[in-house]
């Protein structure tokens, strides 16, 4: 029986298969920077996919997380030329304009220093492939973000649970791909399981082994701060696609009748 590692190391190498002359990289499927992001969406999968690709394409989340907060101002801006009122806004309080110019200072600072570039497209690569399998037909991870972005559209609805915030996606995806657990079965699941949670168990050893490097190269006061630092990024990336989720469905009510519960 091959081992969890072997299994992982299979899938690494059939995911990096060289790119030839005149293709264009898998990820322009769901990120093509010559067309640039996509305005705010409403389908959590195609979402993360365009995360996952501008990661791989750029080796930062700068440019995805200013196309967001950009998307909030157009949509709100459209809201208000609308009913001549501001509207909620669902872009997170703390994500302004002189936010994301000190991260990008600290992100351009560090980069070189530490190989986030590398890193942060690492991340993207595996990401993609967690998503959409070793088959190209999709994961357990769809199935997670199609029941997740139903409850944000029942909320909005206020027809719905009001705690289908980004911590309860975060929840259910660390339940349901087992990433609690210290030991894994591998072949205690399906096919649309396994990937997923093979694709996170890569993304999770990727990460441990910058962190490593962190402790090994620097005093252990600023291996942490930086440790937290970059959780804490990731963390922003994901509550900036469940805001992009929900100012896509704001959107997509305001098009609608005026009526419409979500614009209420």
């Amino acid at each position: 029986m091959k081992t969890i590692f072997a299994l992982l190391f299979g899938l690494i190498l059939a995911g990096q298969a060289p790119i030839l002359a005149g293709e264009s990289p898998d990820f322009f499927q769901s990120f093509n920077p010559t067309n640039g992001f996509r305005p705010a969406q409403k389908n959590l999968t195609e979402i993360f996919l365009q995360i996952a690709g501008s990661l791989e394409f750029y080796g930062s989340p700068e440019a995805y997380l200013r196309h967001v907060v950009s998307e909030h101002k157009r949509i709100e801006a459209k809201y208000q030329q609308k009913y001549g009122k501001p509207p909620q806004s669902h872009c997170p309080a703390y994500m302004t304009d002189d936010y994301l110019a000190r991260f990008a200072k600290n992100w351009n600072l560090l980069s070189p220093k530490i190989d986030l570039e590398l890193f942060a497209k690492e991340v993207g690569h595996n990401m993609r492939l967690a998503i959409k399998g070793t088959r190209d037909s999709g994961t357990i991870v769809i199935e997670i973000f199609n029941e997740h972005q139903a409850r944000v559209f029942d909320r909005m609805a206020q027809a719905g649970d009001q705690s289908a915030g980004f911590d309860l996606l975060k929840s259910n995806l660390v339940t349901r791909l087992k990433l609690d657990q210290r030991q894994i079965d591998e072949l205690g699941n399906d096919v649309p399981t396994r990937d997923a949670i093979s694709y996170a168990v890569i993304i999770h050893g990727v990460t441990m082994k910058l962190f490593k490097r962190l402790d090994d190269g620097l005093k252990p006061a600023d291996a942490e701060r930086i440790k937290a630092a970059l959780t804490s990024v990731f963390m922003d990336v994901g509550k900036m696609a469940q805001s992009e989720l929900e100012a896509g469905i704001a959107e997509w009510a305001l098009d609608k009748e005026p009526a419409t519960a979500l614009n209420k």
